[in-house]
Protein backbone atom coordinates (compact mmCIF):
# COMPACT_ATOMS: atom_id res chain seq x y z
CA UNK A 1 0.00 0.00 0.00
CA UNK A 2 3.08 2.13 0.80
CA UNK A 3 4.63 1.56 -2.54
CA UNK A 4 1.22 2.42 -4.34
CA UNK A 5 1.28 5.94 -2.61
CA UNK A 6 4.49 6.98 -2.54
CA UNK A 7 3.63 5.61 -7.02
CA UNK A 8 0.63 7.85 -7.02
CA UNK A 9 2.43 10.53 -5.66
CA UNK A 10 5.50 10.36 -8.03
CA UNK A 11 3.13 10.27 -10.53
CA UNK A 12 1.50 13.06 -9.70
CA UNK A 13 4.30 15.34 -8.88
CA UNK A 14 5.38 14.55 -12.43
CA UNK A 15 2.23 15.93 -14.43
CA UNK A 16 2.36 19.04 -11.77
CA UNK A 17 6.48 19.67 -13.17
CA UNK A 18 5.86 19.01 -16.50
CA UNK A 19 2.69 21.19 -16.60
CA UNK A 20 4.80 23.97 -14.94
CA UNK A 21 7.81 22.84 -17.41
CA UNK A 22 5.64 23.43 -20.33
CA UNK A 23 4.97 27.35 -19.35
CA UNK A 24 8.66 28.47 -19.45
CA UNK A 25 10.83 29.33 -22.68
CA UNK A 26 12.96 26.90 -23.39
CA UNK A 27 16.58 27.26 -22.68
CA UNK A 28 19.21 28.79 -25.23
CA UNK A 29 22.57 27.46 -25.64
CA UNK A 30 25.15 30.02 -27.00
CA UNK A 31 26.85 27.22 -29.46
CA UNK A 32 30.69 27.80 -29.06
CA UNK A 33 29.74 31.25 -27.52
CA UNK A 34 28.59 33.36 -30.46
CA UNK A 35 28.91 33.43 -33.86
CA UNK A 36 29.88 37.40 -33.47
CA UNK A 37 33.60 36.82 -32.58
CA UNK A 38 35.69 33.86 -33.58
CA UNK A 39 34.31 30.65 -32.16
CA UNK A 40 35.33 29.46 -28.49
CA UNK A 41 37.72 32.41 -27.69
CA UNK A 42 37.26 34.29 -24.35
CA UNK A 43 35.68 36.86 -25.95
CA UNK A 44 33.15 34.72 -27.72
CA UNK A 45 32.11 32.96 -24.66
CA UNK A 46 31.57 36.20 -22.70
CA UNK A 47 29.59 37.77 -25.84
CA UNK A 48 27.20 34.80 -25.16
CA UNK A 49 27.08 34.95 -21.53
CA UNK A 50 26.01 39.08 -22.10
CA UNK A 51 23.55 37.94 -24.55
CA UNK A 52 22.16 36.06 -22.11
CA UNK A 53 22.41 32.62 -23.06
CA UNK A 54 21.54 30.20 -20.77
CA UNK A 55 24.52 27.88 -20.94
CA UNK A 56 27.51 28.81 -22.99
CA UNK A 57 29.35 25.33 -25.10
CA UNK A 58 32.68 25.21 -25.51
CA UNK A 59 34.42 22.50 -27.15
CA UNK A 60 37.79 20.54 -25.15
CA UNK A 61 40.87 18.83 -26.69
CA UNK A 62 44.28 17.53 -25.01
CA UNK A 63 47.35 18.88 -25.82
CA UNK A 64 50.90 16.90 -26.15
CA UNK A 65 51.17 17.98 -22.20
CA UNK A 66 47.91 17.22 -21.09
CA UNK A 67 46.50 20.73 -21.16
CA UNK A 68 42.59 21.08 -21.85
CA UNK A 69 42.02 23.63 -24.62
CA UNK A 70 38.96 25.00 -26.00
CA UNK A 71 38.66 24.50 -29.53
CA UNK A 72 35.94 22.47 -31.90
CA UNK A 73 38.59 20.45 -33.88
CA UNK A 74 41.05 17.85 -32.75
CA UNK A 75 43.20 19.90 -35.56
CA UNK A 76 43.86 23.52 -35.25
CA UNK A 77 44.04 24.93 -39.30
CA UNK A 78 40.40 25.86 -39.82
CA UNK A 79 40.92 28.48 -37.12
CA UNK A 80 44.53 29.94 -36.82
CA UNK A 81 47.73 30.30 -38.23
CA UNK A 82 49.56 27.56 -37.21
CA UNK A 83 51.31 26.53 -40.56
CA UNK A 84 52.93 29.75 -40.68
CA UNK A 85 53.69 29.42 -37.20
CA UNK A 86 55.16 25.89 -37.28
CA UNK A 87 56.09 24.75 -41.05
CA UNK A 88 56.69 21.51 -40.97
CA UNK A 89 54.85 20.15 -38.18
CA UNK A 90 51.70 18.59 -40.06
CA UNK A 91 51.02 15.02 -40.45
CA UNK A 92 51.08 12.97 -43.81
CA UNK A 93 47.24 14.47 -44.39
CA UNK A 94 48.70 17.92 -44.41
CA UNK A 95 46.78 18.98 -41.06
CA UNK A 96 48.31 20.34 -37.59
CA UNK A 97 46.67 18.26 -34.48
CA UNK A 98 46.52 20.07 -31.24
CA UNK A 99 47.35 16.39 -29.65
CA UNK A 100 51.14 17.19 -31.31
CA UNK A 101 51.77 20.90 -29.55
CA UNK A 102 52.90 22.01 -26.28
CA UNK A 103 50.68 24.59 -24.35
CA UNK A 104 53.50 26.38 -24.47
CA UNK A 105 53.14 26.57 -28.05
CA UNK A 106 49.70 26.60 -28.49
CA UNK A 107 49.37 30.03 -26.71
CA UNK A 108 51.39 31.57 -29.59
CA UNK A 109 48.78 30.81 -32.26
CA UNK A 110 46.34 33.56 -33.36
CA UNK A 111 42.84 32.74 -33.88
CA UNK A 112 40.49 33.54 -36.52
CA UNK A 113 37.13 33.28 -37.66
CA UNK A 114 36.79 29.71 -39.67
CA UNK A 115 37.83 29.21 -42.67
CA UNK A 116 38.43 25.97 -44.99
CA UNK A 117 41.75 24.71 -44.73
CA UNK A 118 43.55 24.72 -47.13
CA UNK A 119 42.09 27.32 -49.34
CA UNK A 120 41.62 29.76 -46.95
CA UNK A 121 38.20 30.16 -47.60
CA UNK A 122 35.97 31.95 -44.49
CA UNK A 123 33.54 29.62 -43.72
CA UNK A 124 30.54 31.41 -43.40
CA UNK A 125 31.24 34.92 -44.90
CA UNK A 126 29.36 37.42 -43.23
CA UNK A 127 30.79 36.52 -39.95
CA UNK A 128 33.96 38.67 -38.41
CA UNK A 129 36.19 38.46 -41.29
CA UNK A 130 39.06 36.48 -40.80
CA UNK A 131 42.11 38.67 -42.29
CA UNK A 132 40.72 40.97 -39.52
CA UNK A 133 43.78 42.63 -37.84
CA UNK A 134 42.74 41.70 -34.52
CA UNK A 135 44.57 39.08 -31.89
CA UNK A 136 42.61 36.38 -30.71
CA UNK A 137 44.05 33.38 -28.48
CA UNK A 138 43.30 29.93 -27.59
CA UNK A 139 41.29 29.56 -23.96
CA UNK A 140 41.74 27.02 -21.75
CA UNK A 141 38.94 24.60 -19.67
CA UNK A 142 40.31 26.55 -16.60
CA UNK A 143 40.16 29.48 -18.02
CA UNK A 144 36.44 29.05 -19.54
CA UNK A 145 35.42 27.65 -16.03
CA UNK A 146 37.03 30.96 -14.48
CA UNK A 147 35.67 33.15 -16.80
CA UNK A 148 32.28 32.07 -15.90
CA UNK A 149 32.26 31.73 -12.37
CA UNK A 150 33.69 35.22 -12.51
CA UNK A 151 30.65 36.42 -14.42
CA UNK A 152 28.14 34.63 -12.43
CA UNK A 153 29.52 36.10 -9.38
CA UNK A 154 30.00 39.54 -10.61
CA UNK A 155 26.35 39.35 -12.25
CA UNK A 156 25.00 37.42 -9.43
CA UNK A 157 23.24 35.25 -11.99
CA UNK A 158 23.29 31.61 -12.62
CA UNK A 159 24.46 30.31 -15.91
CA UNK A 160 25.91 27.39 -16.88
CA UNK A 161 28.89 25.89 -19.05
CA UNK A 162 28.42 22.88 -21.81
CA UNK A 163 31.46 21.34 -22.03
CA UNK A 164 31.84 19.01 -25.01
CA UNK A 165 34.40 16.13 -25.10
CA UNK A 166 35.91 16.23 -28.27
CA UNK A 167 36.27 12.80 -29.49
CA UNK A 168 37.32 10.66 -26.65
CA UNK A 169 38.06 7.64 -28.36
CA UNK A 170 40.90 9.62 -30.51
CA UNK A 171 42.37 10.46 -26.87
CA UNK A 172 42.34 7.19 -26.16
CA UNK A 173 44.42 5.72 -28.93
CA UNK A 174 46.93 8.24 -27.66
CA UNK A 175 46.79 6.82 -24.21
CA UNK A 176 44.68 9.83 -22.84
CA UNK A 177 41.77 9.47 -20.36
CA UNK A 178 40.60 13.02 -21.45
CA UNK A 179 37.35 12.60 -19.35
CA UNK A 180 39.31 11.68 -16.07
CA UNK A 181 41.17 14.80 -17.14
CA UNK A 182 38.31 16.85 -17.40
CA UNK A 183 36.88 15.46 -14.11
CA UNK A 184 40.00 16.15 -12.15
CA UNK A 185 40.25 19.77 -13.52
CA UNK A 186 36.65 20.93 -12.84
CA UNK A 187 37.10 18.41 -9.27
CA UNK A 188 39.45 21.61 -8.49
CA UNK A 189 36.87 23.71 -8.50
CA UNK A 190 34.80 22.14 -6.34
CA UNK A 191 32.51 21.19 -9.42
CA UNK A 192 31.45 17.89 -8.74
CA UNK A 193 27.62 17.77 -8.00
CA UNK A 194 24.31 17.41 -10.07
CA UNK A 195 23.00 21.10 -9.24
CA UNK A 196 26.49 22.35 -10.02
CA UNK A 197 26.88 24.78 -12.84
CA UNK A 198 29.22 22.73 -15.09
CA UNK A 199 27.56 20.07 -17.78
CA UNK A 200 29.63 17.16 -19.85
CA UNK A 201 28.12 16.48 -23.40
CA UNK A 202 30.10 14.06 -25.75
CA UNK A 203 28.90 12.12 -29.38
CA UNK A 204 30.48 8.96 -27.83
CA UNK A 205 27.62 7.94 -25.96
CA UNK A 206 29.57 5.02 -24.50
CA UNK A 207 31.72 7.13 -22.77
CA UNK A 208 29.15 9.00 -20.64
CA UNK A 209 28.04 5.61 -19.29
CA UNK A 210 32.02 5.86 -17.92
CA UNK A 211 32.11 8.64 -16.69
CA UNK A 212 28.92 7.67 -14.89
CA UNK A 213 29.29 4.37 -13.86
CA UNK A 214 33.45 3.92 -13.96
CA UNK A 215 34.61 7.60 -12.94
CA UNK A 216 31.58 8.33 -10.59
CA UNK A 217 30.71 11.42 -11.72
CA UNK A 218 27.21 12.87 -10.61
CA UNK A 219 27.41 15.70 -13.02
CA UNK A 220 24.31 16.24 -15.66
CA UNK A 221 25.18 14.43 -18.56
CA UNK A 222 23.88 14.85 -22.36
CA UNK A 223 24.13 12.23 -25.01
CA UNK A 224 25.01 14.04 -28.31
CA UNK A 225 23.71 12.30 -31.64
CA UNK A 226 24.35 12.75 -35.41
CA UNK A 227 24.49 10.31 -38.76
CA UNK A 228 25.97 7.26 -37.80
CA UNK A 229 28.00 8.30 -41.61
CA UNK A 230 29.19 11.14 -39.88
CA UNK A 231 32.07 8.34 -37.88
CA UNK A 232 31.95 11.64 -35.08
CA UNK A 233 32.69 8.02 -32.68
CA UNK A 234 31.45 4.41 -32.80
CA UNK A 235 28.58 4.82 -31.17
CA UNK A 236 25.25 3.82 -32.90
CA UNK A 237 22.93 6.78 -33.08
CA UNK A 238 20.42 4.97 -35.24
CA UNK A 239 19.89 2.66 -31.75
CA UNK A 240 20.41 5.09 -29.56
CA UNK A 241 17.80 7.15 -31.36
CA UNK A 242 15.09 3.93 -31.01
CA UNK A 243 12.66 3.78 -27.83
CA UNK A 244 14.97 1.09 -26.67
CA UNK A 245 18.33 3.33 -27.12
CA UNK A 246 16.75 6.06 -25.14
CA UNK A 247 15.35 3.91 -22.44
CA UNK A 248 18.69 2.63 -22.09
CA UNK A 249 20.86 5.54 -20.78
CA UNK A 250 18.03 7.10 -19.35
CA UNK A 251 19.20 6.57 -16.30
CA UNK A 252 22.85 7.83 -17.15
CA UNK A 253 22.13 11.20 -18.88
CA UNK A 254 19.61 13.68 -18.50
CA UNK A 255 19.40 15.38 -21.75
CA UNK A 256 19.73 13.68 -25.86
CA UNK A 257 21.56 16.86 -28.07
CA UNK A 258 20.19 15.47 -31.19
CA UNK A 259 20.81 16.88 -34.54
CA UNK A 260 17.54 19.19 -35.23
CA UNK A 261 17.15 16.92 -38.53
CA UNK A 262 16.20 14.02 -36.22
CA UNK A 263 13.34 15.94 -34.85
CA UNK A 264 11.24 16.31 -38.42
CA UNK A 265 10.53 15.29 -41.19
CA UNK A 266 11.12 17.49 -44.39
CA UNK A 267 9.86 16.61 -47.96
CA UNK A 268 11.95 16.85 -51.22
CA UNK A 269 12.40 20.44 -51.49
CA UNK A 270 12.69 21.26 -47.58
CA UNK A 271 9.57 21.54 -46.36
CA UNK A 272 8.74 20.32 -42.81
CA UNK A 273 6.17 17.89 -43.35
CA UNK A 274 5.88 17.19 -39.34
CA UNK A 275 7.66 15.38 -36.40
CA UNK A 276 9.13 11.89 -35.62
CA UNK A 277 9.02 10.02 -32.47
CA UNK A 278 12.34 11.19 -30.89
CA UNK A 279 11.31 13.84 -28.60
CA UNK A 280 8.22 12.10 -27.28
CA UNK A 281 10.35 8.88 -26.73
CA UNK A 282 12.71 10.88 -24.95
CA UNK A 283 10.34 12.73 -22.65
CA UNK A 284 8.49 9.57 -21.43
CA UNK A 285 11.59 8.54 -20.39
CA UNK A 286 12.39 12.13 -18.36
CA UNK A 287 14.75 13.70 -20.72
CA UNK A 288 15.51 16.76 -22.14
CA UNK A 289 15.73 17.40 -25.37
CA UNK A 290 18.28 20.04 -26.85
CA UNK A 291 18.79 20.06 -30.48
CA UNK A 292 21.45 21.66 -32.55
CA UNK A 293 22.69 23.63 -34.67
CA UNK A 294 19.89 26.91 -34.94
CA UNK A 295 21.67 29.13 -37.09
CA UNK A 296 20.25 31.99 -38.75
CA UNK A 297 23.06 32.55 -41.65
CA UNK A 298 22.71 29.03 -42.70
CA UNK A 299 18.79 28.81 -42.20
CA UNK A 300 17.81 27.90 -45.80
CA UNK A 301 13.87 28.81 -45.46
CA UNK A 302 12.30 32.56 -45.95
CA UNK A 303 11.24 33.03 -42.02
CA UNK A 304 13.17 32.11 -39.13
CA UNK A 305 11.00 32.63 -36.45
CA UNK A 306 8.31 30.41 -38.20
CA UNK A 307 11.25 27.18 -38.10
CA UNK A 308 11.79 28.12 -34.11
CA UNK A 309 8.59 28.35 -33.28
CA UNK A 310 7.56 24.84 -35.16
CA UNK A 311 10.50 23.56 -32.46
CA UNK A 312 9.46 25.17 -29.60
CA UNK A 313 5.38 24.89 -30.13
CA UNK A 314 5.10 21.25 -32.52
CA UNK A 315 7.80 19.55 -32.03
CA UNK A 316 8.00 20.37 -28.25
CA UNK A 317 11.83 20.89 -27.66
CA UNK A 318 13.61 21.77 -24.50
CA UNK A 319 16.27 24.17 -25.60
CA UNK A 320 17.93 25.69 -29.03
CA UNK A 321 21.68 24.78 -29.47
CA UNK A 322 22.13 27.95 -31.33
CA UNK A 323 24.97 30.31 -32.55
CA UNK A 324 22.86 32.73 -32.64
CA UNK A 325 21.48 33.32 -29.08
CA UNK A 326 20.41 36.86 -29.41
CA UNK A 327 18.24 36.15 -32.06
CA UNK A 328 16.14 33.48 -30.77
CA UNK A 329 16.57 35.17 -27.06
CA UNK A 330 14.51 38.39 -29.05
CA UNK A 331 12.32 35.59 -30.21
CA UNK A 332 11.16 34.37 -27.11
CA UNK A 333 10.68 37.68 -25.68
CA UNK A 334 8.20 38.23 -27.70
CA UNK A 335 6.11 35.10 -26.51
CA UNK A 336 3.68 35.61 -23.64
CA UNK A 337 6.18 33.10 -21.01
CA UNK A 338 7.96 32.94 -17.99
CA UNK A 339 11.56 32.07 -17.95
CA UNK A 340 13.33 29.22 -15.97
CA UNK A 341 16.17 30.01 -14.32
CA UNK A 342 18.95 26.75 -14.47
CA UNK A 343 18.78 26.48 -11.08
CA UNK A 344 14.93 25.76 -11.33
CA UNK A 345 15.87 23.72 -14.20
CA UNK A 346 18.59 21.42 -12.30
CA UNK A 347 16.27 20.99 -9.50
CA UNK A 348 13.78 19.77 -12.04
CA UNK A 349 16.25 17.28 -13.98
CA UNK A 350 17.77 15.86 -10.71
CA UNK A 351 13.91 14.77 -9.77
CA UNK A 352 13.75 13.18 -12.99
CA UNK A 353 16.63 11.43 -13.12
CA UNK A 354 16.31 9.96 -9.22
CA UNK A 355 12.80 9.11 -10.46
CA UNK A 356 14.26 6.95 -13.55
CA UNK A 357 16.46 5.37 -11.13
CA UNK A 358 14.22 4.46 -7.93
CA UNK A 359 11.89 3.55 -10.41
CA UNK A 360 13.91 0.98 -12.32
CA UNK A 361 14.79 -0.28 -9.03
CA UNK A 362 11.19 -1.14 -7.75
CA UNK A 363 9.54 -2.40 -10.94
CA UNK A 364 12.72 -3.53 -13.20
CA UNK A 365 15.35 -4.51 -10.13
CA UNK A 366 17.50 -5.16 -13.55
CA UNK A 367 20.76 -3.59 -14.44
CA UNK A 368 20.94 -0.96 -17.19
CA UNK A 369 22.79 -2.59 -20.23
CA UNK A 370 24.57 -0.55 -22.76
Amino acid sequence: MMVFQLCFGVLLLCCTVKNVQSAFRPLVVGHRGTAYLPELTLAAQAMGYAYGADMVEIDVCLSQDDQLIVIHDIYLDAVSNVAEMYPGRNRSDGLHYVIDFTLEELRLLSIHERTIPFNGTQRFPSRFPSNANVTFRLATLNESVELLLGLNQATRRRRELLIEIKKPEYHSQHNKSISSIVLATLNAYNLTKFTDPVIIQTFHIEELVHIRRNLNSELRLFALMVWNRINESSSDYDFYRSREGIGNISSVVQAIAPFYEFLVNFDSHGALLGVTNLTTWAHDYGLAVYPFTFRRDLFPGQNFEEFLDYFWHTVDIDGFITDHPDVILRYLDKKPVFSVSSSIYASYTTFLFILSVVTKTWFCNEPMLV
